[in-house]
């Protein structure tokens, strides 16, 4: 009788003698042997009982490293400086932008809000500030100690269900009980420990769903908790990309196998299929986006941080910019007052166009270049009286606005009028000073030389609300193309913001000039955000027969678009430097850590710096597995009735090694190609992957071992000694983990092992 592997293909197939049982009209065939195959796979170490005191016991003991002072210091703490900020603004309704995700700060702010937070008046500038004396700190830090704990048994859950015993698990789950950095990153108000531990929940029901039947009761329930928690993971931090893609492998490789199983049927699979692309798609997709709603719902105020969003945006937000310009002019016509806002501004800081009295230098130093020594026009980031100009029709004097405006159109030529100075906004063929390549743009002021006024300019929509051609306060984005005899009217020599700023003499603001270089992106478009009829015989400026504003309502998908636009800008922006910036090379020999928080006066402190035995470990351990592998997979090739392992013993190490191999590699190896600044907290999931294999490892290098009674007791031996190096580092370094005690000058340069470790130590 032919087997399912029996197949020329090595696929399965239905033997010839498989029994049918009829339920209503579908007809389901029953494999015998399938089904002993499928019970054998089912009695993995993972699926056994005996499990529930290791499990209890590291569980308490992950508490107890948690929460043990979680109150201490009663100061901010390293970057709870942001995000105690963050949650007092959620609770009270402040809008705030933040280059993350939501799903955390709305979980920390939810505990905070229960336990009465948010009336505070919280005066902290700087970290090791003091909280207010009413502040719960415990309760603002307990939600990230919490799921930092919860890491310990996640990580025990997850080593179980790739095939290791108690023994394996647990070192693994010490890794994570006993590292000083991922102690340390989970005691404040984070989101780090967050975030791993949504990563790993995602990882083990990843590894629950593709054990299951496909399309079972438990495969469609730990699916659809895969889609959850990889969905809160992205909602939480843009970090948990690169884990997502491991798993996205991982569900596409189980998928593929799966087509390769005769047994079942074609509809079965594409239903599977289908189910595999909801899952692992659109619910995390709708996870996030409802993150995003919750957050839209809650923050409706206008604060201190929503000057990264558009003037429209701000708008929309009760009082700020929307108290200013309610009841406005809504048409911009000859007369108007405005100020102009560069749509992209500079790295995502909002700038307006700014004029003042100092003029350009006539030679910039270090260069044979001259300017025009003319009046300077910049882009400037913050709110202004020289931000302030007048909208003229050429040839015609400023005159008060009364009755039916003469409104500006698209593709009409208009003057701009500095509000304070009263030059025009002018722009003639001499260099930037920045970029030679454009031209400098001034407020032309009368020399009486041969360079006449070039003061025209051409106003073209390219973004507008409405279907008319009229130019509007804040829901009109145009272009302010520059207008002369020598060019073209399809010339798109436009007024934009380089991004450069200026030197000493021009303040550090930014460079405006006139160029068709960058007519094609966002930084040459403005759009209206305040606005003011000049006024007429003392009426009121708004006493016009011309519509007003009425307050602005973005719809959620533009509210959710444009800041996914401005938190993807500010994530791609490169801090130039930092004083704890460190990269994957200084990761991977834990040559970085990061200050916290020093008690003034004295040497007690907090300091992130990763448990050095467990860091070398997995130092260690990595090129040995890829090592092994290598071997392992050559002799399969070569030899493989020799093979010293059984063909599913293979197999589990191949599925380990390629899961946690890859995860720590994506994790890992991406941050070489990332153009920015980075910190200890973007390696914390490439450690987890690590501290995975380090555990994985030790299991197989046990089973191959640890067969014969020496051969176990030397390994047990070995791993206790290593186990108790482990907890002594740990204790060695708590004094800075926790910052419990005071330490002297002497003890702190002991502790020292690393001349790259900066401690702060006082005399």
């Amino acid at each position: 009788m032919d087997s399912p592997q029996d197949h020329p293909s090595g696929r399965k197939r239905r033997p010839e003698n498989s029994k049918t049982v009829k339920t209503g009209p579908v007809v389901q065939p029953i494999n015998r042997q399938s089904t002993e195959e499928i019970n054998v796979v089912k009695v993995l170490p993972s699926k056994t009982t005996g499990h529930l005191i290791p499990l209890l016991l590291l569980t308490i003991a992950a508490g107890a490293t948690r929460l043990w002072r979680l109150g201490q210091p009663s100061a901010v703490v390293f970057d709870e400086l942001f995000y105690s900020r963050f949650v007092h603004m959620y609770i009270n309704r402040i809008f705030f932008f933040d280059s993350n995700p939501p799903f955390g700060k709305q979980l920390i702010a939810t505990a905070a809000y229960l336990a009465g937070y948010g009336n505070q008046n919280e005066t902290f500038e700087q970290i090791g500030d003091p909280y207010a004396e009413d502040t719960p700190i415990v309760v603002l830090r307990l939600l990230p100690a919490l799921f930092g704990a919860f890491l310990i048994p996640v990580s025990y859950l997850i080593s179980t269900e790739l095939g290791y015993s108690r023994f394996e698990s647990t070192v693994t789950a010490c890794c994570f009980l006993f590292d000083n950095a991922l102690v340390t990153g989970s005691r404040f108000v984070l989101i780090d420990s967050i975030n791993l531990c949504l990563l790993l929940l995602a990882v083990l029901f990843v590894l629950r769903f593709t054990h299951e039947a496909c399309l079972s009761y438990t495969s469609a329930k730990y699916g659809l908790l895969t889609g959850l928690f990889m969905g809160l993971s992205i909602s939480t931090k843009f970090l948990s990309l690169n884990t997502l893609l491991v798993l996205g492998w991982v569900v596409v490789r189980h998928f593929w196998k799966t087509i390769d199983d005769l047994t079942i049927s074609a509809g079965k699979l594409w239903k599977y299929l289908l189910f595999w692309v909801f899952l692992v798609f659109w619910v995390p997709l709708g996870v996030y986006v409802a993150t995003f709603y919750v957050h839209f719902l809650v923050l409706n105020k206008a604060g201190p941080y929503d000057a990264m969003m558009s003037t429209r945006f701000q708008a929309s937000l009760e009082g700020g910019l929307a108290a200013i310009t309610q009841g406005q002019p809504y048409d911009i016509a000859h007369g108007s007052q405005i100020t102009l806002r560069n749509v992209a501004g500079v790295n995502e800081e909002p700038c307006w166009l700014h004029s003042h009295d100092a003029v350009y230098p006539v030679r910039y130093e270090g260069t044979n270049r001259g300017s025009s020594h003319q009046q300077q026009v910049t882009c400037y980031s913050f709110k202004d009286v020289n931000n302030w100009w007048i909208v003229k029709r050429p040839g015609k004097k400023i005159s008060g606005v009364a009755g039916y405006p003469d409104v500006i159109q698209d593709r009409d030529i208009i003057e701009l009028v500095h509000g304070i100075s009263g030059r025009l906004l002018n722009s003639h063929d001499v260099a930037a000073p920045m970029s030679p390549e454009c031209q400098e743009v001034t407020c032309y002021m009368d020399y009486n030389i041969s360079m006449a006024p070039e003061t025209l300019w051409r106003v073209k929509i390219k973004r507008q609300e409405s279907d008319d051609k009229i130019w509007h306060a804040i829901h009109t984005q145009v272009q302010i193309i520059h207008v002369t005899n020598d060019l073209p009217e399809t010339s798109p020599q436009a007024l934009a913001v380089t991004g450069l700023r200026l030197p000493e003499w021009g303040f550090g603001q930014f460079e405006v000039v006139s160029s068709d270089q960058h007519s094609a992106f966002t930084v040459s478009l403005w759009n209206v955000e305040e606005h003011r009829y000049t006024k007429v015989d003392g009426n009121a400026e708004n006493d016009t027969e011309g519509s007003v504003n009425k307050p602005v309502q973005l719809s959620f998908w533009s509210k959710f678009l444009e800041l996914q636009w401005s938190m993807l800008g500010l994530s791609k922006d490169t801090v130039e430097e930092h004083v704890y910036g460190s990269g994957p090379l200084q990761w991977i020999k834990n040559d970085n850590g990061v200050a916290f928080w020093a008690e003034k006066g004295t040497n007690r402190q907090i300091y992130q710096v990763g448990n050095l035995v467990i860091w070398r470990t997995g130092a260690l351990v990595v090129p040995l597995t890829v090592v092994i592998l290598l071997v392992f997979a050559l002799w399969n090739m070569r030899y493989p009735k020799s093979l010293p392992v059984s063909p599913a013993q293979w197999n589990r190490i191949l599925a380990s090694s390629e899961l946690l191999l890859m995860g720590f590699l994506f994790n890992w190896l991406l941050f070489f190609f990332t153009d920015r600044t980075l910190f200890f907290h973007h390696y914390f999931p490439g450690l987890a992957f690590k501290f995975l294999l380090i555990g994985s490892f030790f299991g197989e290098v046990y089973e191959r071992l640890g067969n014969s009674f020496v051969g176990r007791h030397v390994l047990h031996g070995l791993c206790v000694v290593w186990l108790l190096a482990v907890i002594h580092t740990f204790v060695l370094y708590s004094p800075l983990t926790y910052g419990w005690a005071v330490l002297s000058r002497e003890e702190l340069r002991d502790l020292e092992r690393k001349e790259s470790w900066a401690f702060i130590i006082r005399n």
